[in-house]
């Protein structure tokens, strides 16, 4: 029943995103309610419908029904229950309806959470969900149905999972990637249905700004389990190699982390119209370029799928997805004109621009350097390939400048005058930074990138910091508090600005720990007998025994090694080699003993003898959990973007209460309007701008260069808006 009952849901599925499409036709040619009204509820029904669809794969896959051919491909009897689950994303047919689930529940959440919304915008935002639900169920029904049945006989047995998919990492990595890819849809749609109702102006992009850093963040927390995943699993000592389905994520991060900042800037200075919507259109269509990498088979990676008509369905909807966003933005081209004009590159404007040309850039070389092997594969006699080197030599460094950018952050204010406040705002953060490079110099470090990396991250951290402290005494003398009362209402106060903050935090621990673990990694190999003892940098290591062990579905030979650690403590470490009954390869499992100074990665390289001579590869990566620790700070601070105010005054800064507020509020300026760039520079000129001389460094409605979308419904603005 289940093959039958699963393909005529999908098909049922398939039919509801048609209904959908024609009531948003009617909605928007009518302008009737209740066409919209069906379009929502036929867009619930879709999510059910894909869930009744998954319910049946689960069911399938935990009960062992290799009646399917997609249960005997990717399942065995032995395999343990959570692998099962996994199962359901392990192959191209279950991961496709996990993405085509994640998209119809939210595109069902989207629908009723704007139920307020009418119009022709609403119709068209409701039409383009479905017509990417609908991609999906087609998909699923015609090319890559995971329902159905084996040619023959049923098999008594699967053919198991992937061994490299058999680890924990494999139950939240493509999860949380497709969570990511899932949720730009919705804003992808909504920018279509602003355009159509001639809707240019900050107020769209506020209702698509939660979803645009929510997706951001399930995106980025996707890759970086990814990483972890492959520096665990893999036993190569590494977490990045610059694989082609690996930069397929990276892609639309990269134009994610662009648009979240120039949103920002259309919201307060009504600048940057035409990147959002080019940004989010790109965004969109690289997460769907990336799943046509991973399932065409047109480059050769360890993560990609085989050739199939999926990469045709993908080629399509790839081409109408830039045909039907290039038409709709160049029909409403002049509509999205700025407010105003860039004053200086050194107010936040012209640092926000330059960070996102540099952002487009790494996107485009990682591009154009993932698909070269395809461009000149057609167009040239032989193919080109480039190597890791290349994306080191070019996109790393300019990912390090966009680190410097970052410093510039809390010193950056808008106006002619924002050079010299710049200036001043960084005297003490470059000397901390100053300072730090030269302890890392008197430690011994002598590499440039290295020197550079620890320069700009000290750089970021410390201005930070540094605003954060000023802001912080600010505000407790103007709150008459103390110093804990006084942090808890400076948070409150602007949770874009201080999330941002952490998220820079965050990157910046990532890119120490990026550079140290790839710049100063040690590799040796030793070869040792029972009882041999053998040093790897601070840690002596003795190999105890080779050990032979059955688990469920695959059989274990673990070297047993005794790791005496700096401070004289001794621990055992038992890195394996798994020999899976459904796999001809054996499958290593390293072992990883981190620490904040480094990690001690143990490989089991091979044996002989019967296990009496054993080889054991040992690296030690230097600072590698610190991009671990600065994902969960990044984590940290875009949560804090995403929660709500729980203080009184959500628009202002909680100094002084009422009163507090009305000074700040008493000298707001009407919203900017199209006048010249003189008179621009004239109204920002902070000499002839009101002295607040109470007010704390906060600038509450000024967002600070890469800082996530605020959550607050009230906004208020001491400059113009």
């Amino acid at each position: 029943m289940i093959p039958t009952l699963g393909t005529l849901t999908l098909a049922v599925a398939a039919v509801a995103c048609v209904a959908v499409v024609i009531s948003s036709l009617s909605a928007a040619r009518f302008d009737s309610r209740g066409a919209l009204r069906a379009a929502r509820w036929g867009l619930v029904g879709y999510a059910a419908l894909i869930t009744i669809a998954s319910a049946f794969l689960v069911t399938a896959l935990l009960q062992s029904d290799f009646r399917l051919e997609y249960v005997a491909s990717y399942t065995e009897r032995a395999l343990p229950t959570g692998y099962k689950l996994a199962a359901f994303w392990a192959g191209q047919q279950g991961s496709l309806l996990l993405w085509a689930g994640m998209i119809a529940w939210m595109s069902a959440f989207a629908a009723w959470s704007r139920s307020s919304n009418r119009g022709l915008g609403e119709a068209v935002t409701l039409g383009v969900l479905a017509v990417i639900c609908g991609f999906f169920a087609c998909l699923l029904l015609f090319a890559a149905n995971p329902f159905e049945v084996v040619a023959g006989a049923v098999p008594a047995d699967g053919r198991g999972l992937n061994p490299m998919l058999q680890d924990l990492a494999m139950l939240a990595h493509p999860p949380t990637l497709f969570l990511g890819y899932a949720g730009f849809a919705v804003p992808f749609a909504a920018m279509a249905g602003a355009l159509a109702e001639r809707r240019t102006d900050a107020r769209w992009l506020v209702d698509i700004r939660r979803w645009v850093l929510f997706a951001w963040l399930a995106l980025g927390i996707g890759i970086i389990i990814g990483a972890w995943w492959a520096y665990i699993e893999l036993g190569w000592g590494g977490y990045w190699a610059w694989d082609p389905v690996e930069n397929a994520s990276l892609l639309p991060w990269l134009t994610g982390t662009a648009l979240i900042h120039s949103m920002i800037m259309q919201e307060h200075r009504g600048v940057f119209k035409r990147w959002n919507v080019a940004l989010l259109a790109a965004t969109f269509i690289l997460c769907i370029f990336g799943t046509y990498i991973t399932r065409s088979g047109i480059v050769s990676s360890v993560h990609s799928f085989g050739e199939s008509l999926v990469g045709t369905f993908f080629f399509v909807f790839i081409i109408v997805l830039l045909i039907g966003s290039m038409g709709i933005i160049a029909w409403r081209w002049w509509l999205l004109a700025p407010q105003r004009r860039l004053a200086s590159l050194l107010e936040r404007e012209g640092v926000v621009l330059i960070a996102n040309v540099v952002l487009v850039l790494m996107m485009l070389i990682t591009l154009v350097g993932t698909m070269l092997p395809v461009i000149t594969r057609t167009f040239m006699p032989n193919e080109i390939t480039v190597d890791q080197s290349f994306y080191n030599r070019i996109v790393a460094p300019m990912g390090l400048a966009l680190v410097g950018f970052m410093a510039l952050a809390p010193a950056l204010v808008y106006g002619q005058q924002a050079g010299r406040r710049l200036g001043r705002g960084l005297i003490v953060p470059v000397v901390a930074a100053v300072l730090v490079t030269a302890l890392v110099i008197g430690l011994g470090v002598r590499n440039v990138w290295a020197l550079l990396a620890a320069f700009f991250a000290a750089l970021a951290a410390s201005a930070v910091a540094v605003n954060f402290l000023h802001s912080l005494r600010m505000e407790r003398a103007h709150a008459q508090v103390g110093w804990v009362s006084a942090a808890a209402r400076l948070l409150d106060s602007n949770h874009r600005r201080w999330g941002g903050f952490v998220v820079h935090l965050g990157i910046a621990l990532i890119v120490i720990g990026f550079a140290w673990s790839s710049l100063f990694p040690e590799k040796t190999t030793h070869q040792v007998t029972p009882g041999q003892t053998f040093d790897v940098g601070r840690y002596s290591l003795t190999f105890k025994d080779l050990e032979e062990q059955r688990r469920e579905n695959y059989t274990a030979v673990v070297a047993v090694v005794a790791a005496v650690l700096p401070d004289g403590t001794t621990i055992d470490v038992s890195p394996e080699r798994r020999f899976y009954d459904k796999a001809e390869e054996s499958s290593a499992q390293v072992a990883v003993r981190s620490g904040l100074r480094e990690d001690l990665y143990l490989i089991l390289a091979g044996w002989e003898a019967g296990g009496k001579v054993v080889a054991l590869q040992a690296i030690i990566n230097p600072l590698t959990i610190w991009i671990w620790i600065g994902t969960g700070v990044l984590t940290l601070g875009s949560l804090i973007c995403l929660a709500p105010r729980i203080g009184k005054a959500a628009g202002v800064a909680l100094n002084g209460g009422k009163r507090h507020a009305e000074d700040i509020t008493k000298d707001m300026r009407a919203p900017a309007t199209n006048r010249s760039s003189a008179d621009t520079g004239e109204r920002e000129d902070s000499r002839t701008s009101p002295r607040r001389p109470h007010r704390p460094v906060l600038e509450p409605a000024s967002a600070a260069m890469f800082n996530p979308a605020d959550s607050s419904p009230t906004r208020l603005s001491t400059g113009p808006a």
